[in-house]
């Protein structure tokens, strides 16, 4: 983890750099499809929407845990959002949407007034300050 400062530039900065963006969809897509058949499974993008930790509320704890039946509801709406076809699977180009439309999401939210983030090593977040970085440098 480490502290890093954005803005929905940054954010959308990474998301136009086509070729950027895809090869780190890419990236995740293959380390997230654990079977390598090209398509991701209910439990494999359960897996990592649970390494989100959609239910934390505050700095890491966790508030009032949902039951399992309440979990269940989430991860399947939340894999119902990225199965675009409804075929039970996850593809690329579905997981790639998806994760365009999360990043806007999030850069909508965030504004064009910078703000100062812990962001996990790896993350879209993160890779997205990396390439703002490094673009500055070669500028």
């Amino acid at each position: 983890m480490s502290v890093e400062i954005l803005d929905a530039s940054t954010i959308c900065n990474f998301i136009n750099d086509a070729d950027f963006f895809t090869k780190s969809v890419e990236q995740r897509f293959s380390a997230i499809d654990s079977n390598h058949d090209g398509l991701l499974s209910y439990t494999e993008l359960a897996s990592e929407l649970k390494k989100l930790r959609v239910i934390e509320t505050h700095f890491g704890i966790d508030g009032v845990v949902p039951s399992s039946d309440e979990l269940r509801q989430i991860y399947h709406g939340l894999f119902a959002r990225f199965d675009h076809d409804g075929n039970g699977s996850v593809d690329l180009e579905e997981y790639k949407s998806e994760m365009r439309e999360v990043m806007l999401s999030i850069a909508s939210g965030l504004g064009f007034l910078p703000v100062q983030m812990v962001l996990e090593e790896g993350s879209f977040l993160k890779l997205a300050v990396e390439r703002e970085m490094a673009a500055k440098v070669y500028a």
